[in-house]
């Protein structure tokens, strides 16, 4: 892999002197001799195929790739060029350019960016696929698919469409996509859930002893025992919530409560709760004796250990190739790169808009878990960010999520650990 500190060090930006300090604060904090703190990266190690120590400075290196995809995006005409994604450990932003001409031109704006910058020719403009993704969103509705992710995908330059194998509807759905120009990606997956992961004693003894706890990724149950999880800790009107899936709301009264091996406990009712554009919804916490803590901790099976992050803030994904990870139920913690934003799901009949779409690992049960970031502040590996909410997808291959933005717009905050 590329020496990602001589990237750091080169680069003209105002803060690149503050993340040289990070970077030698981050090899105090996760090195050889300090494995612990460093298992707290493996998630994100495993996904980006390094060693737990190159962790720090691959998010230091994406928060400024980040940065100056943002503002590389607003120069780019749809006419002539066709998104943008991330490489973190190339150190690039690829650039999908159908027009080479207007080349010159984006790099005389970006002078001080050029060693970041990777040019790719591309045949379909961005306006081209907006066409298309909205021709097949249309023809998708026409055809009241039973479960369908839309998306513009930069990494391959193309609308692609997610659907069930299973379903015999899509067919024609397909002949009719296949005539479009560009012509999208179809990919048939298995909509079916995989067997249960089963957790060992020790995990069952620590859920006894913390069974007032409720943090991200924590299970929780309807009171007709459909189980979900649950997302983050927020606040509207001095009252608490918690935020979780819209549709793990069943009928009324929807009360949920904590799991646990011995009694669930009461949590509160969900009141608010959207199922149509949006999935989310919104549980008040009634019981006194519930704790709610600004916390994800959740099982990461790879190492059979708990994880810990404390939610320091929030974030906006602005950039596909970004990292994600989920704390879900289910499932426990996984991990994989931003494959589009601002996509269409359509489930049972019902439209989600504005949903993030990540491959990586989840099932039945994780719905509502918590999505975040790594922060990755002076190098510290339990430090997060909220992102969204895991609302669906197909099982063990590709997420949906829900962007955290959506509960903002709703006027609820989001309860932050103190750093």
């Amino acid at each position: 892999m590329k020496n990602i500190y001589n990237y750091l060090k080169t680069l003209l930006i105002p803060f690149v002197f503050i993340l040289q300090n990070c970077s030698k604060v981050s090899a105090q904090i996760c090195s050889k001799t300090n494995p612990i703190n460093c298992l707290q990266f493996e998630p994100l190690a495993r996904l980006w195929n390094v060693s737990n120590e190159e962790v720090p400075e691959l998010l230091d290196l994406e928060k400024i790739l980040i940065s100056l995809d943002s503002k590389l995006q607003p120069l780019l005409n749809e006419l002539y060029f066709g998104g943008t994604y991330l490489d973190i450990k190339a150190g690039k932003v690829n650039v999908n350019t159908v027009d080479q001409s207007k080349v010159d031109e984006i790099r005389n704006k970006m002078k001080n960016y050029q060693e970041y910058l990777n040019f790719i020719a591309a045949n379909n403009t961005l306006s081209q696929l907006n066409s298309t993704f909205n021709q097949t969103f249309i023809l998708a509705q026409q055809f009241n698919l039973t479960n369908c992710i839309i998306s513009i995908e930069p990494k391959f330059n193309n609308v692609v469409i997610y659907l069930s194998m299973d379903d015999g509807k899509n067919k024609e759905f397909i002949e009719n996509v296949e005539t479009f120009n560009p012509r999208p990606i179809i990919k048939l997956l298995p909509n079916e859930e995989k067997e249960e992961i089963l957790f060992n004693s020790s995990t069952l003894v620590e859920k006894r002893i913390l069974y007032t706890l409720v943090e991200g990724g924590s299970r929780i149950v309807h009171n007709n025992g459909i189980a979900c999880s649950a997302g983050f800790w927020m606040k509207k009107n001095n009252e608490d919530f918690i935020v979780s899936a819209g549709h793990c709301y069943i009928n009324f009264p929807a009360l949920f409560y904590v799991y646990s091996i011995q009694n669930n406990h009461l949590i509160g009712p969900m009141g608010e709760h959207h199922i149509r554009l949006y999935d989310i919804g919104f549980i008040r916490k009634t019981n006194t004796d519930i704790i709610l803590r600004p916390v994800i901790r959740q099982f990461y099976r790879i190492i059979t250990q708990f994880l810990q992050f404390l939610i320091v803030g929030s974030s906006e994904i602005t950039s596909c190739g970004v990292h994600i990870c989920k704390a879900g139920q289910r499932t426990g913690i996984s991990c994989g790169l931003v494959s589009a934003f601002n996509s269409v799901q359509t489930i049972g009949g019902l439209i989600r808009i504005r949903t993030i779409v990540v491959p990586m690992d989840n099932n039945a049960g994780d719905s509502g878990g918590s999505m975040f970031r790594y922060n990755g502040l002076n190098g510290q590996p339990n430090l997060a960010n909220a992102v969204g909410i895991y609302i669906g997808g197909f099982f063990g291959d590709v997420a949906a999520g829900m962007p955290i933005s959506i509960a903002f717009d709703f006027n609820y905050s989001l309860v932050t650990h103190n750093i």
